[in-house]
């Protein structure tokens, strides 16, 4: 009792000292711009409570290997945007400011693709999805999927480039009479902006909170202990906004989940121990290309761009104040008015204003412009690393970065370019904007980079810099016509492994009815590949001793029989009558040439009494029965000697096909293919030299089996896809191509899709034009110029399509770049399948010698000696970098 007695009289609690006690230190976020969100309009209230301002994200134009004109056009329409869309005022000008940054996060587009399938229950989608996840998470690693020796000789390293635009206005109280108005007033020039930048062939979207705090959090929270320092964990958090929002909601506090710290030694604020720090630019040397920033280049052998360049984790900052040029054109008068005198420097002074004011009154306006980059490092020593990687690549590329020593603001400076955070008229003071130009403030815009597609992740591949890059023949969004393809590339492009992994994505993705017509065992594989994971598969092999039996007349009973209900589109005497002239003529051009429309005729009429014959004795319709029936014709006294003769002779051709291995493949009966998941036909003897005319007729009847299951399929919901492979081998014969046209003209009513793959198309007649201009999808791999050529004699190609087909390349083991054109795409894409998918396509002689020293080995199935060449390819590839 004393004790405290005493303790009470030698110390008085005064008032302040209470106050004190509930005092909290400087707080971060009362140095942020945001504060409240209006849902309605998506629209972000700043820190006065009265100005206003909308966020954007863009998705960039693709430049590889654009032509100068059409650079010069867009960059047109971006200079009329910043003109035309964005109001001048000389008071309180309009701020427009851009962020470019990687984001190494694949995890969106996973999801995408788990929740992308026809078919999610059945095994091989489990199977592929699992793979293909990996596949993804190994190219997003911190290590990358490889080294591109090729293009950039940098780590490639799966990310998302994203582009993010702010457009505020901040405006006093006394220019803000209702709450609604300015909400109004910056709604009305975002649609213009929006309208502007669309086009110029600049795709944009409004960001909600969601979006934007899926931006933030991660920048202001770069290892957030609440997931586990994962920034990728935290940009699926950020999307759980509430609704309604509460009444306190404060953006910037909810932005922020730990207390950063600054330093002012070094310059830098330090979040979640990761130091952060802004590097301001003085201006440019010279005139910058258009592009700059992001734009891809060619530099010498490699493509590139100064982004590329940057140092990991960099965010560059253009802010661009949109003012009044009254306010603008007064200045320029004061620099002219103080260049008095005769001195050099006087001179050359006028002259630059001059040149401004001639400039300006051309309609190239100035506006005050800053440029800055955002640069973070674990630590003291890499973020010094990191800022002179920086200050040297732009020094390299005619930008002048301010040095840490001169910039006396650093920390001010991070705050000021964050977005909505630049106040104009504290630039006053901290001189960081310069003049500069429209045109070349379009020509620093961040909307240039690499092709991006909007597409489904049926197929997927990225571009050159790593980003994802979708589409979907399969889906009926994704195509204007139909989703027959084309899959062209020289001997060595990777070819077979692009189309290996294009079908495992259909089968995986869509599940379609698969046949496969191929001439190397390039599918052997792949098939036991569809068996091991739940498939069901028919493998047919037209080998000497094969029981195999392909007859081409076998409908020949039913023409003209089937009920009107029933009643087919295709003409099915038009299609045996083509294959009946390829066994008589044998597929010589000078034979063909001596068919008349009286030996068509006979052929027709051949064709459907052996049908007559056959169903009257109740047998399969054979081509003997056929040859039987021109030689009967060739009995008929009714007929001129002549067309007797005709008659004899070509039945005595189509005998060639009644006997031996030609007998053996088209002279038995038969039944209708199977209907099962997966059919692979492997011509074998019959791609060898001397055989083409057999070869021709086997695709024939082959394709027209396939055409009485894809019929008869036709009320599924089952698409199917038929593959051709080697067609510079299968489709020579000028009649092909007009059959494969006739026969699949009605496949898209049918879901059915035809697909061709083919070293060249140098030996492709000309009468294929019109099979290949019924093909929508042309996937163009790494070709030289003749093959270029060659393409263009099937299908216009402009001068810059010309460039982006020679700008591809490939690096073996790692990646082949290709040019996908069709109606709606046109993009420069790089492939990189699953090393699974290269195993399986392995089929030089090396490569299967590798298999057989595993298979002996391991006493495993060449199957499973191809998982386990895998399973080194991605050591292999991942130890490389």
């Amino acid at each position: 009792m004393f004790g405290f007695k005493q303790l009470a009289s030698s110390y008085s609690l005064k008032k302040q000292d209470v106050a004190r006690l509930y005092e909290r230190p400087p707080s971060f976020t009362d140095l942020l711009p945001w504060t409240s969100y209006l849902p309605a309009s998506k629209t972000f209230v700043l820190e006065d409570g009265f100005s206003m301002g909308a966020a954007f994200e863009l998705t960039p134009i693709g430049t590889e290997a654009t032509s100068e004109e059409l650079l010069v056009s867009v960059r047109d329409a971006l200079q009329a945007a910043l003109l035309d869309a964005l109001p001048e005022d000389a008071d309180d000008p309009w701020i427009l400011q851009f962020y470019l940054q990687d984001e190494y996060d694949l995890n969106p587009l996973q999801h995408q693709i788990s929740q992308y399938s026809n078919n999610p229950s059945s095994t091989y989608f489990g199977f592929f999805n699992s793979l293909f996840s990996d596949h993804l998470a190994r190219i997003a690693d911190s290590g990358g999927a490889f080294r591109d020796e090729q293009a950039s000789g940098r780590i490639w390293r799966g990310k998302v480039r994203r582009v993010r635009a702010v457009l505020y206005q901040r405006r006093p109280p006394t220019r803000t009479k209702l709450h609604d108005d300015a909400e109004r007033h910056v709604n009305e020039v975002a649609k213009r902006l929006q309208t502007a930048l669309d086009v110029a062939g600049v795709l944009n979207e409004r960001l909600d909170l969601g979006a934007f705090r899926e931006w933030l959090l991660p920048w202001l929270n770069p290892a957030p202990s609440v997931a586990g320092g994962s920034t990728n964990r935290l940009k699926v958090i950020a999307q759980d906004v509430p609704e309604p929002l509460p009444l306190s909601y404060d953006v910037g506090v909810d932005l922020m989940l730990a207390q950063p710290s600054s330093s002012l030694e070094l310059g830098a604020w330090q979040f979640d121990d990761v130091l952060h720090q802004v590097v301001s630019t003085q201006g440019l040397r010279h005139r910058p290309d258009i592009g700059l920033l992001a734009g891809e280049r060619p530099q010498g052998e490699r493509c590139d761009t100064l982004f590329d360049a940057l140092p990991m984790g960099t965010i560059a900052a253009l802010t661009i104040v949109i003012k009044d040029q009254s306010v603008v054109a007064q200045h320029v008068a004061r620099i002219k008015k103080a260049a008095v005198g005769d001195s050099v420097a006087a001179t050359v002074s006028r002259e630059n204003v001059d040149a401004v004011e001639r400039e300006v009154a051309r309609g190239n306006k100035l506006f005050p412009t800053s440029l800055a980059f955002y640069i973070r490092g674990r630590d003291e020593t890499e973020l010094l690393a990191n800022r002179n990687q920086l200050s040297v690549t732009l020094l390299a590329n005619g930008i002048q970065p301010l040095s840490q020593e001169a910039d006396q603001l650093l920390l001010d400076s991070y705050l000021r370019n964050l977005p909505m955070a630049y106040d104009h008229h504290l630039d006053v003071r901290r001189r960081r904007s310069r003049l500069m130009f429209a045109r070349d403030i379009a020509h620093l815009m961040p909307v240039y980079g690499r092709s991006r597609s909007k597409g489904k992740p049926g197929f997927v591949f990225f571009n050159r810099g790593a980003e994802p890059w979708c589409v979907d023949p399969l889906a009926d969004s994704d195509r204007k016509k139909n989703a027959h393809l084309l899959v062209l590339g020289p001997s060595g492009s990777g070819k077979s492994a692009t189309l290996v992994y294009l079908l495992q994505q259909a089968m995986a993705r869509h599940r379609p009815r698969l046949f496969i017509i191929e001439a190397g065992h390039s599918f052997e594989l792949l098939g036991e590949h569809f068996k091991a994971h739940g498939l069901s598969v028919n493998h047919i092999k037209l080998e000497p001793n094969a029981d195999v039996s392909l007859p081409p007349f076998l409908h020949a009973g039913t023409i003209g029989l089937q009920p009107a209900e029933q009643e087919s589109d295709r003409d099915q005497l038009s299609e045996m009558e083509i294959i009946a002239r390829i066994m008589i003529t044998g597929g010589d051009a000078q034979e063909q040439s001596r068919l008349t429309r009286a030996d068509r005729l006979l052929i027709r009429q051949a064709i459907m009494e052996a049908g007559q014959f056959s169903t009257l004795h109740s047998t399969d319709t054979l081509t003997e029965h056929v040859v039987e029936t021109l030689r009967a014709a060739a009995k008929r006294e009714d007929l001129p000697e002549s067309r007797r003769s005709r008659a004899r002779d070509m039945a005595d051709s189509m005998a060639l096909f009644t006997s031996g291995v030609a007998g053996q493949f088209f002279n038995r009966g038969g039944s209708e293919l199977p209907d099962v998941d997966v059919t692979i036909f492997e011509i074998g003897l019959l791609a060898r030299e001397g055989y083409e005319d057999q070869l021709t007729v086997a695709y024939l009847t082959l394709m027209s089996h396939i055409n009485d299951l894809v019929e008869r399929n036709q009320r599924t919901n089952r698409q199917t896809l038929v593959v051709t492979d080697e067609g510079h081998v299968v489709l020579t014969h000028p009649l092909l191509a007009n059959y494969v046209v006739k026969i699949t003209k009605m496949w898209r009513k049918y879901g059915a899709w035809y697909w061709l793959a083919t070293q060249n198309l140098a030996d492709f007649p000309d009468s294929s034009q019109r099979m290949l201009n019924m093909i929508e999808w042309w996937l163009c791999l790494a070709m030289p110029k003749d093959e270029i050529d060659q393409v263009a004699r099937f299908r216009d190609l402009t001068i810059s399509q010309r460039a982006l087909l020679g700008s591809a390349r490939k690096e073996p083991g790692k990646y082949v770049e290709g040019v996908l054109l069709s109606d709606q795409h046109q993009a420069l894409f790089r492939n990189v399948p699953p090393a699974l998918s290269l195993a399986l396509a392995m089929t030089e002689k090396h490569e299967k010698a590798q298999r057989q020293e595993i298979m002996e080995r391991d006493g495993c199935s060449e199957y499973e000696a191809a998982c386990s060449i895998a399973e080194r390819l991605l050591e292999t590839n991942h130890g490389s970098n």
